[in-house]
């Protein structure tokens, strides 16, 4: 992958995002599976072509030195950073869990205010789950729990409902029957297996969920001024809401979609003929 450095960092800021302590093992990581195989691959194939600038990597870079502060303080019990391995149809699937104690497995995220907000990702679930799966063939796992470093926690808004006490909490995971994690893993190889002889533009898409789509909605507002009265899902609502309470001259605005991920997150992005085709062909 290429490194721009747009804005001019100190060559000791761009060394630190340039290193990756990273090293793959086995044929794919949990996180690997988590990961849409069309992103996966589309990375595999094109990383030496692919360019992205070091202030886009900043916040991986405190995420690193998150988990590095952490995995440095002593445990007398606990497991820190070990990386184990299980079969799943041929392949050898790899997971390091942040730390194991007491029969507690927890994942170090370090992230924003509203992946707490909003509640647990899905996909964060499921990658505690399969941590879990790994690890208890080796230990008894009676918890999972994630404890999320919150980058832009505002101490002035902690008295406002559902928003945390403070910039560090821990989130309980629902934790999976064994053999529904078994099925999930299978399902995920299986995928991903299939994706590696897929030409390009047979690669499956991303669920609307993978590339964070918003919907287009429809916001109904008084003739000339900014806000909304009702934001809804379809012009045909939109319409008959409109009909029903605005007493004033009134205008449907538009709001349209985007895929969140596509548009702006996506390091590969540049070789997928779905972002192509949605962003500069107008598709949809």
């Amino acid at each position: 992958m290429k490194l721009t450095n747009n804005l001019n960092l100190p060559q000791t800021v761009v060394s630190a995002i340039q290193r990756n302590p990273y090293i793959q093992v086995g044929d794919i990581s949990v996180t690997g599976l988590i990961q849409p195989p069309r992103i996966r691959q589309l990375t595999s194939r094109y990383r030496e072509e692919m360019t992205v600038d070091v202030s886009d990597r900043m916040w991986a870079l405190f995420g690193q030195m998150f988990h590095y502060v952490l995995e440095k303080a002593d445990t007398d019990n606990g497991i820190v950073e070990e990386r184990l391995s299980t079969d799943i149809n041929g392949w050898k699937v790899t997971g390091q869990a942040d730390l194991y104690e007491d029969g507690v497995l927890y994942d170090y995220k370090f992230t924003t205010i509203w992946s707490y907000v909003y509640g647990l990702k899905i996909e964060w679930e499921a990658q505690c789950n399969m941590y879990a799966q790994i690890l208890r063939d080796i230990f008894p796992v009676k918890e999972l729990k994630i404890i999320m470093g919150l980058r832009d926690w505002v101490k002035r808004n902690s008295d406002r409902k559902d928003y945390p006490d403070s910039q560090i909490v821990m989130v309980n995971v629902p934790m999976w029957k064994p053999e529904d994690v078994h099925e999930y893993m299978v399902e995920r190889v299986t995928y991903h297996q299939e994706a590696e002889s897929l030409p390009d533009k047979e690669l499956p898409l991303c669920t609307s969920a993978e590339r964070w789509e918003k919907p287009t909605t429809y916001a109904v507002k008084v003739k000339g001024q900014k806000r909304a009265k009702r934001v809804l899902e379809s012009m045909e609502d939109a319409e008959a809401w409109a009909e029903q309470n605005m007493k004033k001259e009134f205008e449907i605005e538009v709001r349209q979609g985007e895929s969140v991920r596509c548009e702006s997150y996506c390091d590969c992005s540049n070789f997928c003929d779905f972002t192509f085709n949605k962003l500069f062909k107008g598709g949809k």
